[in-house]
């Protein structure tokens, strides 16, 4: 019996020394066989991992190589898949002078459905932007994890963690239908194992786990396809240019060259016009790409091509096993150009059609310009489109210099000569700078900046205009969640975390509580107004792809005028800045896209009301008139 038990002991006992804790790390975590390409690559991370003989004995499947890092706990093995027909899992063997280490399944899968560029939000959508901490408490029993840095929950401060989840926003996909919005854009969900301001998700600690605060990679999937089966769409916010400090790669770095600046902390410099300065020196644009935005997010080095593959191979197992609907890239322009490239061509790639938006902060239209795929019709119909170089093919930006008109045309006039409209007007004009303007992103505010309410003032006539001019005019719209509801950081501006509030009702004993109305006057006020222009919207063919043109505004009068318009439809926004009653006749307008119109009656989409064309019409001063005419 003793025999038997000290026996069992050994058998126990090697069991673990070789097959616990011997690999840390397999990503990507599964694989498709029917990916476009055959080929991809398993970064491994264990102890001693690189020092081990790797073995595949599957017909199914080709080692092609081994690639070892610098640091001998990693391993990268270049796969091949020969069987594509369906899925299979197979063993991969590490072994040590003919001693088996660890025998790991690997799992190959059938991709579930293709995701088609039908399935990819555009100009028909307007996103609802959703910081998840600040959105709604779904699951109390995830707001502590005792495993991770940030352990407390206090809503009463502004740089904690608040408690919002995936649940809570699965909870209120009815909420967001119904208002009229058709995809959400959520700020980053992985796993921030930070101490301080892990609220926020760009200081991302695992780039293949969601945040265990938030809910499970699991439930993220779950919230996809909830949300497509309410006819919403998933963006996911991406961040290629930097980790978290407290990313497991830095406490067992791959090799020197992963992380800028040999890992040592030097603040980019925000020069983003040295990449594009034909005059530029390289110290000049390597100090903007290779500095890091802050000392707690070390900036990746996508020259390395192990991590250029490695974060390529990581953005398409999101979209295929979320099946994803978009991406917005995060600091987009610092990362390297070339890698860019790179990467934007797999995608396209591996699933063409599928829309990214990249975020790069300027009011400069010629700089996003640059950086913008050109439109694929206008390259057929322009060959001078062909011979420009873009040095990163990203379909679409962050269109900041719109924004930047639009907040300082909705303001009073401050002298007789002072043309607000012009502004907006003169930005628009020169949508000749972007190679596909319909392809922008178009936004009041968002997470990075002062709520839009408090920008123009707390004036709703402004607000109101604003928005009407946000979701008539080119592009694809974007609105912050609680704007519906005037949400205001003015108790103290520009505080990301006080910008960032929490959506009234989205906690249990919230006095307020916006997904029940349970507000003040003003602010159900505003919510009804946007829901009624949000829900015409979405059955507007005109604004989705139709034409645009506009009128400037003159001298004598501040108004400023658009046209949007196609084979079912004409729309017309007029907009009064003027401090006096302007009066116009909306067949005026309507003459300059079809000058034989059979239907006299336009629905005034505020209102409801038919209105006949030929008369004239009043527009009080910090107001507008919307009108759709159909054919």
């Amino acid at each position: 019996m003793r025999r038997f038990q000290l026996l069992f002991l050994i058998i126990t006992f090697n069991f673990h020394f070789y097959g616990q804790d011997f690999l840390f790390h397999v990503e990507p975590l599964n694989w498709w066989v029917d990916m476009n390409s055959p080929k991809f690559e398993i970064l491994v991370h264990g102890d001693k991992v690189g020092e081990c003989d790797v073995n595949i004995s599957d017909e199914r499947i080709k080692l092609i190589k081994t690639i070892n890092l610098e640091n001998s706990n990693y391993i990268v093995l270049g796969i091949q898949i020969l069987e594509r027909s369906k899925a299979f899992s197979f063993d991969i063997e590490f072994s040590k002078e003919g001693k088996l280490f660890e025998k790991y399944n690997y799992q190959l899968l059938k991709k579930s459905k293709r995701i088609l560029a039908k399935d990819t939000y555009n100009s028909s959508d307007v996103i609802y932007l959703i910081t998840p901490d600040r959105f709604s408490n779904g699951d109390k029993k995830n707001d502590i994890v005792s495993s991770l840095r940030e352990k407390k929950i206090n809503r009463r401060k502004p740089s904690s963690r608040h408690g919002g989840d995936i649940n809570g926003i699965i909870n209120h996909l009815d909420y967001i239908s119904d208002m009229g919005f058709t995809a959400i854009w959520s700020t980053p969900m992985l796993e921030n194992n930070m101490k301080n301001l892990s609220y926020h998700g760009y200081a991302i600690t695992d780039l293949y786990k969601i945040d265990p605060r938030m809910g499970t990679n699991e439930l993220y999937k779950e919230l996809s396809l909830k949300a497509k089966e309410k006819g919403i769409k998933l963006i996911k916010d991406v961040v290629l240019n930097h980790i978290g400090s407290n990313h497991w790669w830095m406490t067992d770095m791959p090799s020197e060259d992963w992380i800028n600046n040999a890992n040592i902390y030097k603040n980019t410099t925000h020069n983003r016009e040295s990449l594009h300065d034909p005059y530029a020196v390289n110290i000049d644009k390597k100090d903007f790409t290779d500095g890091w935005f802050v000392k707690a997010m070390p900036d990746l080095n996508q020259r390395n091509p192990i991590l250029a593959r490695y974060l390529i191979q990581n953005s398409l197992w999101w979209i295929e096993y979320a099946q994803l609907s978009g991406f917005r890239v995060d600091t987009y322009s610092y990362s390297d150009r070339e890698f860019l490239n790179f990467w934007n061509n797999t995608i396209q790639n591996e699933y063409p059609g599928f829309n990214i938006v990249g975020e790069e902060w300027t009011v400069d239209k010629s700089i996003l310009g640059l950086w913008q795929k050109p439109n694929e019709t206008k390259k057929k119909e322009n060959n001078s489109v062909i011979n420009q170089k873009y040095p990163s093919n990203i379909p679409s930006l962050m269109d900041f210099p719109l924004n930047d008109a639009i907040i300082k045309s909705f303001q009073p006039k401050e002298k007789k000569w002072d043309h607000r409209l012009s502004i907006l007007y003169k930005n628009l004009a020169q949508d000749y700078l972007y190679p596909n303007p319909k392809n922008m992103v178009v936004f009041l505010d968002n997470h990075d900046m002062s709520r839009v309410y408090y920008q123009l003032n707390h004036d709703l006539d402004y607000w109101k205009m604003a928005h009407s001019f946000l979701l008539t005019t080119r592009g694809i719209p974007q609105i912050y969640y609680g704007t519906e509801v005037l949400v205001s950081d003015s108790s103290k501006p520009g505080d990301h975390g006080v910008l960032r509030e929490d959506f009234p009702g989205g906690w249990d004993h919230d006095k307020k509580n916006a997904f029940t109305d349970l507000l003040t006057d003003k602010q159900i006020e505003a919510k009804a107004f946007l829901k009624n222009l949000l829900n015409w919207r979405k059955t507007c063919s005109a604004i989705h792809s139709g034409g645009l043109k506009h009128f400037a505004p003159s001298f004598e009068n501040e108004l400023y005028s658009i046209l949007r318009y196609d084979k079912r439809s004409i729309v017309l926004l007029v907009m009064n800045n003027d401090s006096k009653k302007k009066k116009i006749i909306p067949n005026n307008y309507f003459k300059e896209v079809n000058s034989k119109l059979s239907n006299k009656l336009a629905v005034d989409i505020v209102n409801g009301k038919n209105l006949n064309i030929n008369n004239s019409f009043s527009i009080n001063s910090k107001s507008f008139l919307l009108l759709e005419l159909k054919y």
